[in-house]
């Protein structure tokens, strides 16, 4: 009797894990989208100074 999981299994297990890295990858592309939209630190040639108001 063999131990571990068989080729099949592996390739499954493999599939799922790329795919959740693929999700992950154009789920934080997309927030990090959102947030230059809704707050960019780079207006034409002069960066915005930082706003802590909104933290307190």
């Amino acid at each position: 009797m063999a131990n571990g999981i068989t080729e099949n299994e592996a390739r499954e297990i493999h599939r799922l894990v790329v795919q959740g890295w693929v999700f992950s990858v154009f789920a934080s592309m997309g927030a990090h989208v959102l947030v230059w939209l809704w707050r960019p630190l780079v207006y034409g040639n002069t960066t915005a100074p930082a706003d802590w108001r909104m933290f307190q």
